[in-house]
C-alpha cells in the first residue's frame, strides 16, 4: 500500500474513532443535563406545593381572625347562643354593641365596642353574671360620654321582670348594676335614648297598673336614674300599650313611639314628645295591626321632622309603611310603602337611623326571596334629607342560603357611616352578624361575625 493511502486510512479511522469517542462524551452529558433538569423542575414543584400550603394555611388562619371574635370574660357554661343585639355610635368613631348570651343556668348580657370599620380583634365585655334562674335579656345601649355607655335590660327572677341597667367603660370596666324601674312591675322590652337638651332617657312596657302601659325615667350623665318613673301614654282607660321605643338622634325633647289599641281594641301607633310643651300623646297611623308585637322605628332628622316606619297590614300581607311628621304642628305626609318587592312575603321588625345632614337608612327583615315566610333576608332603603326613597331596596347579607336572619338594628354616626347588625342561624345555635356602609349604601367589605366562627 501507497504510504500516502494507508495515512489517509489511519486519518480517517482515527477521526471515526475519535468521533465515536465524542459521541458517546456528548450522549452522556446530555443525560447528566437532562438529569439536572429533572431534579432541578421537582425541587421548583416541591418549593411550590410548600409555597401554595402555607399561603392556605395562612389565609384560613387571617380569615378564622376575621370571622372569630376575641372572646373576653364569658362564662364557663356559656353555649355562644346570642340574640338580641342593639347598638349606638357617638361622633368619634367609636360603636358600642350589646346583646344577650344563652348559657346553661339562665342568660347573660354582654357587650363590644368597635372602631369605624373594625371586623375583627373585637373585644367582648360580660355585662352580667350568669346566674342560676336569672334571665338578663334584650339589653338597650346609648352612650353616656364617648367612651362609657349605659346598657339596660330586663331581668326575669322568679316569676316577675324589672329593668336593670349598669355603665360599660370602653376598657372594660363594668360599673354595678342598678334598678331603673322604681318598683317591681314587670317591666319589659327596655329601650334607651339621648337627647342633646335633655340627656339620657330609658322607656319600657310596663304592668304596675294591671295592664301593659308605657314608663319611662331618667339618667345622669353619671349613669345614675333620677326623678320618678314617668307614665308616657295619657289614655284613662285600660288599653294596652307596646313595647316603646326612643327615636334616634331627638335634639329637642325625647321623641318615643309604640303600638297602642285603644279607643278601639285595634293596634296603631302613637308618638309622645317628652319636654315639649303642650305635647300628648299624637297618633301616628290607625291602619289595622295584629298584635302589639309590631314594632314601630323613629329618626329625627331635624328639630321639629321625624321619619317614623312600622310593619302594616292594609295590604293583607305585612308590608314597611312610613310617614313623615312635623313635630311643631303634629301633621303628617301620607303613609307610604317602602319595600319594592312583588307578592306577599312579609317584611317586619323595621328600624331606622340618621346623620347629621338629615339622610336616613331604614332596615328590616324580609322573606321576599323566601317560599314560606321562613328564613328570610335584611333589606335597607335609603332616604335623602328632602325625604326621598334614593334607589332601589338592597339586600344586606351577602349570602344567598336560607337560614333565619331576625330583628337588625342600625347605628350611623353624623358623618354617615353606619353599622347594621342582626342574629341568624337555627334555634340553639344563633350568631351576631353586621355588615358596614357608608352614606348612602356603599358597602365596606363584606359581612362579619361579632360572635361565632363562621358565617
Amino acid at each position: 500500500m501507497e504510504p500516502k493511502a494507508k495515512d489517509h486510512i489511519e486519518r480517517k479511522n482515527s477521526l471515526a474513532g475519535n468521533s465515536l469517542v465524542f459521541s458517546d462524551a456528548s450522549g452522556s452529558k446530555r443525560r447528566k443535563r437532562a438529569s439536572c433538569i429533572r431534579k432541578y423542575y421537582i425541587s421548583l414543584m416541591k418549593r411550590l406545593a410548600l409555597f401554595l400550603l402555607l399561603l392556605y394555611l395562612c389565609s384560613a388562619h387571617l380569615a378564622a381572625q376575621d370571622d372569630v371574635p376575641v372572646w373576653d370574660h364569658v362564662h364557663v357554661d356559656s353555649t355562644r347562643n346570642v340574640w338580641h343585639v342593639s347598638a349606638d355610635c357617638n361622633d368619634e368613631g367609636l360603636w358600642a354593641v350589646v346583646w344577650s348570651e344563652r348559657t346553661r343556668v339562665g342568660a347573660t348580657v354582654h357587650a363590644a365596642f368597635l372602631e369605624r370599620g373594625q371586623r375583627k380583634d373585637i373585644r367582648c365585655v360580660q355585662v352580667t353574671a350568669a346566674m342560676a334562674g336569672i334571665e338578663d335579656a334584650r339589653p338597650s345601649v346609648t352612650f353616656l360620654t364617648d367612651s362609657t355607655v349605659l346598657v339596660a335590660w330586663q331581668r326575669r327572677e322568679a316569676l316577675s321582670r324589672r329593668i336593670y341597667a349598669a355603665v360599660v367603660q370602653r376598657d372594660g370596666v363594668v360599673g354595678g348594676t342598678f334598678p331603673v324601674q322604681q318598683v317591681q312591675a314587670d317591666g319589659m322590652m327596655p329601650a334607651t335614648g339621648r337627647c342633646l337638651r335633655d340627656g339620657l332617657l330609658v322607656a319600657w312596657q310596663d304592668y304596675r297598673n294591671g295592664n301593659a302601659d308605657v314608663y319611662a325615667r331618667r339618667v345622669a350623665a353619671d349613669g345614675t336614674a333620677t326623678g320618678p318613673d314617668i307614665l308616657i301614654n295619657d289614655d284613662a282607660a285600660s288599653a294596652m300599650q307596646g313595647a316603646p321605643r326612643i327615636a334616634r338622634d331627638n335634639r329637642n325633647g325625647h321623641l318615643l313611639v309604640w303600638p297602642d289599641n285603644r279607643a278601639d281594641r285595634k293596634w296603631k301607633f302613637y308618638y309622645h314628645r317628652i319636654g315639649a310643651t303642650g305635647s300628648g300623646n299624637v297618633l301616628i297611623d290607625s291602619a289595622q295591626r295584629k298584635a302589639m308585637t309590631t314594632i314601630v322605628s323613629a329618626v329625627c332628622v331635624s328639630e321639629d321632622t321625624a321619619h317614623i316606619f312600622w310593619k302594616d297590614y292594609r295590604e293583607g300581607d305585612s308590608n314597611i309603611y312610613r310617614r313623615i311628621v312635623d313635630l311643631g304642628s303634629g301633621t303628617f305626609s301620607p303613609a307610604e310603602r317602602i319595600n319594592d318587592d312583588v307578592g306577599d312575603r312579609w317584611q317586619r321588625l323595621v328600624v331606622a337611623a340618621g346623620d347629621r345632614k338629615g339622610n336616613t337608612v331604614a332596615c328590616w327583615e324580609d322573606h321576599r326571596n323566601t317560599e314560606n315566610n321562613q328564613r328570610g333576608d335584611i333589606y335597607l332603603q335609603v332616604f335623602d334629607r328632602d325625604g326621598m326613597s334614593r334607589g332601589r331596596n338592597i339586600k344586606v347579607n351577602d349570602r344567598n342560603d336560607r337560614i333565619a336572619r331576625k330583628m337588625p338594628v342600625i347605628a350611623m354616626d353624623g358623618g354617615g357611616w353606619y353599622l347594621l347588625l342582626w342574629h341568624q342561624g337555627e334555634q340553639g345555635t344563633f350568631t351576631i352578624a353586621g355588615q358596614w356602609f357608608r352614606y348612602p349604601a356603599h358597602r365596606v367589605s363584606d359581612n362579619f361575625l361579632l360572635t361565632g366562627t363562621t358565617k
